[in-house]
């Protein structure tokens, strides 16, 4: 199931590129999960920056999967459900 979250109207989902407007265009990120903020209630993505010098090669063969749940718990102490 993808998880969703809304802002403005606009729907956004796992996957999608955007940009934080405190930073207007100069940065982007890819959204790679959501929760809800339990103190606020407010739905909060989880974002991975896109950063241009990073990006590198390798073939299909030597990639592994991991879970999205195994991702999060290597990068952030937030419970994310």
């Amino acid at each position: 199931m993808i998880r969703t979250g809304f802002t403005g109207g606009t729907e956004m989902k796992i996957g999608d590129i955007v940009t934080r407007k405190i930073y207007g265009e100069d940065m982007q990120f890819c959204i790679i999960g959501f929760y809800t903020n339990q103190a606020t209630g407010e739905r909060v993505a989880i974002l991975a920056l896109l950063d241009p010098s990073l990006i590198v090669e390798a073939a299909v063969q030597d990639l592994a999967p991991i879970s999205a749940r195994h991702l999060f718990a290597l990068t952030t102490p937030v419970f994310v459900h």
